[in-house]
């Protein structure tokens, strides 16, 4: 089964890089790239003699110091040229910063590391300069997302805002979620391999189909790609002993208790079916669980219906959903009408009327909403338990059900894991264009399907989901998806999100503990993304269970062994059961949004 973690990255990420090549949305004026000056390689020195590359973009007639609009980046700082007019057109002086190792920067690159003590080095260094007013604010998203957060825990004098936009959490979404390695990452590290961006090669889907394909249909192991990225096979090797999230990432990450005493403001973005939400959200957790009631009312948080690449340019259609026009926000423009309110006394933004704001998605419409906090956007759950006290949950046409009552139950269903199977549905043919409507994944077998009676109102689930299935195992370790999807009342399927649990991180990643076979343990499936959407009267919820099975992501041989490095056509046949009776339920449950 595929996830939309996975996927997101493709449908996504590779378009939000492109975006950083040609940086914000053009201008129609011809004599929009008049009244600047640029300057190239100023050097900002470092305290272990290290010297960072900027690239500054000023206003031509500059009269006076401005606030300094930043980007630090390991893509390059020719890649956001022009998003660097657009903030001098808006009335800031913009620099765009190589990370250390990374394009005209010296020293050694370490990918989703030691970004913020370099970060608020540099930051101080803009602040001193003449054409700058004392005041630098952070922007960009992904990997520019999280050296944002680094940097904001180093709490540079000078930092007077930032916009994290989708932000990469090292060993928690990347390279690995839930404990998983996605394949992705191996065509990021070959990205920035070296000192250049290596974006054409980056950007060949047919090369690195061949190469998933390759791993996937041979059962060679995962850490057979690592040679692919080239300077980077040893960083594949060393994360390849990490897949928990251990001593080894925290080390990588800010200390929460860092964030007690941030004092600027904030506006965290991150979409529906943005691949690094995960990432995006912990960042929002920490801070908002370790700041001071004063401090938080400094934080604001976005999110739409929108993919990685969405966060900065909307797109009108997502994975085969149709989004409204309502949704199709000017995301710079909103950042620099942000920015005018908290640092020049501008109006605030009408779509940050509160400190959460979130949108919730329907059949062709939508709307947003606006509260006070996460706390604001539900209030009760609609439970349903699975069941199949009917016969078995393994076809669409006879499927087990949802209910809202105990169950009956006394048998488990199951169904096989088989390492060396090729089930993977939009494994490398490049069909993932309707990843968010395809009804395929409820045809395919091995899987369990559970579905409701039509709903007899409308809902608007706001907030996660979360499944809780108990089950038990026949082997160490095993990878198990969860789908949960709307079938409309015309037959069309949406899918409303995805997870899934390797069971040796069945206790959260922090715990590694291989299975005992035959106990029965609740596998809690609490990953799916914050969502909201909004569902007519007659709609059916879909729960489908099935063996974790893309090449976009590392295949479990369900041994108990090693992670990553054994070959997968060899590994274990696991039998999966899932438990439905009174003393062992499994049951999803639904958050409504606040009537």
């Amino acid at each position: 089964m595929l996830t939309l973690h996975a996927r997101a990255y493709l449908i996504g990420l590779a378009t939000c890089i492109a975006a950083a090549f040609h940086g914000s949305a053009s201008a129609d004026n011809p004599d929009y790239n008049q009244g600047v000056i640029v300057a190239q390689q100023q050097m900002i020195p470092l305290p272990d003699g290290v010297r960072l590359a900027a690239r500054v973009v000023r206003p031509l007639d500059q009269t006076k110091p401005l606030p300094v609009v930043a980007i630090i980046t390991p893509y390059n700082a020719d890649g956001v040229h022009e998003a660097g007019v657009t903030y001098v057109h808006a009335g800031y002086v913009f620099a765009a910063v190589d990370v250390r190792g990374r394009g005209d920067s010296e020293g050694v690159f370490s990918p989703l590391k030691d970004a913020g003590p370099d970060g608020a080095q540099a930051v101080e260094w803009l602040a001193k300069q003449p054409w700058c007013d004392g005041r630098v604010v952070l922007i960009g998203g992904s990997y520019v997302g999280m050296v944002q957060w680094q940097i904001l825990a180093q709490h540079p004098k000078h930092l007077a805002a930032i916009i994290p936009t989708a932000s990469v959490y090292p060993g928690y979404d990347v390279p690995n979620w839930k404990g998983v390695m996605t394949s992705e990452i191996i065509q990021w590290l070959a990205l920035v391999s070296g000192h250049s961006v290596n974006f054409d090669l980056y950007s060949d889907g047919d090369y690195w189909g061949t190469q998933l394909a390759h791993m996937y249909k041979t059962g060679a192991p995962f850490s057979s790609l690592a040679p692919l990225t080239s300077s980077n096979q040893p960083v594949v090797e060393e994360w390849l002993q990490h897949h928990g999230y251990d001593t080894y990432w925290a080390a990588y990450n800010p200390d929460p208790k860092a964030y007690s005493s941030v004092d600027i403001p904030i506006l965290a973005v991150t979409g529906y079916f943005d691949g690094d939400q995960p990432g995006e959200m912990r960042y929002y957790r920490e801070l908002s669980q370790n700041a001071s009631d004063a401090e938080k009312s400094r934080l604001y948080l976005l999110i739409g219906p929108w993919d990685h690449n969405g966060t900065h340019h909307p797109r009108k259609e997502v994975g085969g959903l149709t989004i409204p026009d309502n949704a199709l926000l000017n995301i710079e423009q909103l950042r620099i009408s942000w920015l005018d309110w908290v640092l020049k006394g501008g109006k605030r933004p009408e779509m940050l009327s509160d400190r959460v704001n979130y949108y919730s998605l329907g059949d062709g419409a939508g709307e947003w909403h606006h509260t006070s906090s996460l706390d604001g956007v539900s209030d009760h759950v609609l439970k349903f338990y699975l069941s199949s006290v009917d016969g078995p949950a393994d076809d669409v046409f006879h499927s087990g059900r949802l209910i809202t009552t105990q169950p009956a139950d006394t048998d488990a269903d199951t169904f096989r894991s088989d390492p060396s199977a090729l089930n993977g549905m939009y494994a490398v043919d490049g069909s993932d264009a309707n990843v968010l409507t395809d009804p395929r994944q409820a045809f395919k077998k091995p899987r369990l399907i559970y579905q409701s009676a039509p709903l007899t109102t409308s809902i608007t689930i706001a907030g996660f989901m979360r499944l809780t299935s108990n089950i038990s195992l026949d082997t160490p370790d095993a990878d198990i998806a969860a789908e949960v999807d709307a079938v409309l009342p015309d037959g069309r399927t949406q899918v409303l999100g995805t997870d899934y649990v390797r069971a040796r991180y069945r206790y959260g990643t922090s715990r590694e503990a291989l299975v005992t076979p035959g106990k029965i343990e609740p596998y809690v499936f609490d990953g799916f993304y914050l969502t909201g959407r909004q569902l007519p009267a007659g709609t059916r919820i879909r729960v489908l269970l099935a063996p974790l099975d893309t090449p976009d992501l590392e295949k479990n041989d369900n041994t108990g062994g090693p992670l990553g490095v054994n070959p997968t056509n060899h590994g274990r046949v696991t039998t999966i059961s899932v438990h439905l009776d009174a003393a062992h339920p499994s049951y999803l449950e639904l958050p409504l949004a606040k009537d």
